[in-house]
């Protein structure tokens, strides 16, 4: 890694890392191994702010000991973060109240400071009465709720209300998506196995 790496890259990096190693649920140990040999390259990101990190000082409230930690960590650096969106308004994707409200930041993947071929991790924020509609992707994905609920729909599974404490694990190419409540939902996530930031198809 390089010498100048910033000290505050590297708190996120053990956070996220940790929060993934230490979750014993079967479903996120299927990324520990890629978890553990993400790669060895840092790179200083240029921050970019988007609306929905403001929801993260409110979500600590709403959390549970560890997510309160790591979501109090995000805060504190929220200024510091490169905020992305995988959808534009041209497009048509997703609802305008989404591109309004959503975001998220990536410690380790293609593009995060942290720089990893193998996984993808960071924290997704959507606000209230957000819509994500239906849509798939090769890789597999992991949603571990912080703070916040949604009701998610997984293929042709009934939809289920799910929050802290949750294990929400998306099948590669498994149909997915969710309705937030009356709060904002802040999720760990986790990709593997597919392309990374490939954009999904929806249904």
């Amino acid at each position: 890694m390089a010498v100048s790496i910033r000290l505050s890259d590297l708190e996120l990096l053990d956070a996220v890392r940790a929060f993934a190693l230490d979750h014993p649920h079967p479903d996120v140990a299927r990324f520990h191994d890629s978890m553990r040999h993400w790669g060895d390259d840092w790179r200083a990101v240029e921050a970019g702010y988007l609306p929905a990190a403001d929801f993260l000082e409110a979500a600590i409230d709403d959390a549970e000991p560890p997510a309160r930690e790591l979501l109090a960590l995000f805060a504190r650096h929220r200024y510091a973060l490169r905020w992305e969106q995988s959808y534009r308004r041209e497009d048509g994707l997703v609802p305008q109240a989404m591109l309004d409200g959503y975001g998220f930041a990536e410690i380790i993947g293609q593009r995060g400071p942290f720089v990893s071929e193998r996984i993808r991790a960071g924290i997704g924020i959507w606000g209230p009465s957000i819509d994500y509609p239906l849509h798939h992707h090769r890789a597999e994905e992991i949603y571990l709720p912080l703070a916040g609920s949604a009701e998610f729909r997984l293929g042709d599974q009934a939809a289920q209300t799910r929050g802290h404490g949750d294990v929400v694990y998306v099948k590669p190419e498994l149909p997915h998506g969710f309705r937030t409540g009356e709060r904002c939902l802040v999720v760990y996530y986790l990709w593997q196995a597919g392309d990374l930031r490939q954009t999904s198809t929806f249904t």
